[in-house]
């Protein structure tokens, strides 16, 4: 007997339909979090150069997983919107064609970049001291990318089914094995070798594995009501055409959004490991906060999807104002906790080191007002993302790193305070970080109010009731 754990996106209280949606979404990336923390709380007892490896690593294997979550977005929004038309064999079909198409891409990244890994870093300017750590964690995660990314379809399937608590039970279990086991692998306990750095990366590796393994059976099993066959993943040219139509741009401001962040770590890794620790530690923490920021506009994401499939446009616009009013009410206490209070996450996960600690004190001042900007234009992101009508989350990624961040920071940091080796250069950073995140949302703000998003993406001549009276 199937057991589903699918919400009724069409009807209700748009209030709990996203809390019940969305809350599995941000447990799941607090778990997701969670283990990252831990790798950072564990490295961080083996000093800096530690510290720095995964945080280094992160902004190339970004550009791996934001193509996956590019395409993975397509997924949603085709899966929301054929659930929505009560068209569930289409909703399979788009299932198998996207584990075929992110397999390929996985693959593919595995035997184009495993072999530059040393030029890479050299390129980054990546400091001595942690270089050969760095280069290590890299190649484990990059060869472990394609047991990671079957997890980021079935994920993105059933959040556009309206099932997010299935996936949120699989990251549960692969976040406990990963917190478990990473000091086991780090230190060495039980008889096993210390592995360091490499250890955090094979068990995160592992852990991974094991929720795309958990993913994969439901999905061919047909448990919770998505169900796929292996002749599903033979390329269907209209379902193809249309994956390609709705991931491709969102891929891309992805992937150029990831490769702007590697330039900003370019410069990051310039100013030192203090700097690059306190940098690593706030990413972290700042998406620990903009999680519950995720989930709304994922929820959002699934919403959009079903709404413009069964024609219902009112109901789709009407989601991502609640989506915008939710977002306000619950992000501000976090944002004004990390803006003031910043500098002591810090001093937890690397204690007694007072000049990450300085460091991080004027970085959360700064940063963290802008997050608010950065939530609120992932909500609106989500209405375009929901409708499949992704170009304009491509135009606003890239032109936030490219056209804001990227010069801002080389602006103030290099030009106005002289670079490394001048007090505060750093600091240019977490401004060009603080005014990117706001102009990238009055970009996005402008492109929505429009409205050309309302409109279904399964079938272009396909206009929805409603859009006129809008």
């Amino acid at each position: 007997m199937k057991k589903e754990y699918k919400i009724d996106l069409l009807t209700g209280d748009l209030k709990k339909i996203i809390f019940r949606l969305g809350m599995p979404i941000a447990i799941g990336s607090a778990v997701q979090m969670l283990y990252n923390l831990a790798d950072t709380y564990w490295l961080g007892r083996l000093g800096r150069s530690a510290i720095s490896a995964p945080v280094i690593s992160f902004f190339i294997l970004f550009l791996l997983i934001g193509l996956g979550i590019g395409f993975s977005v397509a997924g949603t929004s085709l899966v929301s919107q054929y659930i929505g038309a009560k068209e569930k064999d289409s909703a399979n079909k788009v299932s198998g064609n996207l584990l075929f198409i992110m397999s390929v891409i996985s693959i593919a990244a595995v035997v184009l970049l495993l072999p530059f890994s040393n030029e890479i870093f050299k390129l980054l300017k990546t400091p001595e001291d942690t270089f050969v750590q760095t280069v290590s964690y890299f190649r484990i995660s990059l060869v472990g990318m394609p047991l990671a990314f079957p997890f980021f379809v079935f994920y993105s399937v059933f959040n556009g089914y309206g099932d997010t608590r299935t996936p949120l039970k699989i990251e549960l279990f692969s976040a406990l094995i990963n917190i478990i086991l990473d000091p086991v692998f780090i230190f060495g306990y039980f008889g096993l070798p210390a592995l360091g750095v490499n250890g955090a990366a094979l068990v995160t590796v592992g852990s991974r594995a094991i929720a795309s393994a958990a993913g994969l059976y439901i999905l061919f099993s047909g448990k919770r009501g998505l169900k796929i066959s292996l002749r599903m993943l033979i390329p269907d040219k209209k379902i193809i055409r249309m994956i390609m139509r709705t991931g491709v741009p969102a891929a891309f401001g992805m992937a150029g959004a990831s490769i702007g962040f590697i330039v900003l770590i370019g410069f990051v890794n310039q100013f030192g490991t203090a700097v690059i620790s306190a940098y690593g530690i706030m990413s972290r923490i700042v998406h620990l906060y903009t999680m519950p920021a995720m989930a709304i506009a994922s929820a959002v994401t699934a919403i959009v999807g079903q709404s413009l499939g069964a024609g219902d446009v009112r109901r789709a616009s009407l989601s991502v104002l609640t989506g915008l009013k939710l977002m306000l009410l619950i992000l501000t206490p976090f944002i004004i906790l990390s803006t003031f209070y910043g500098k002591y996450f810090t001093a937890f996960f690397i204690p007694g080191d007072k000049l990450v600690e300085n460091i991080s004190s004027s970085m959360f001042l700064i940063i963290s007002p802008s997050v608010l900007f950065f939530a609120l234009g992932s909500v609106l992101n989500g209405a375009f993302q929901g409708s499949g009508y992704t170009i304009p989350v491509m135009v606003s990624n890239i032109l936030r790193i490219w056209m804001f961040r990227i010069p801002i920071v080389y602006l103030i940091s290099f030009v106005m305070l002289k670079g490394p080796g001048n007090p505060g250069a750093h600091n240019g950073v977490w401004w060009g970080m603080f005014f990117s995140n706001i102009f990238a949302f009055f970009i996005i703000l402008i492109w929505y109010l429009p409205g050309k998003w309302k409109k279904v993406r399964i079938n272009d001549k396909k206009e929805m009731k409603g859009v006129n009276d809008e």
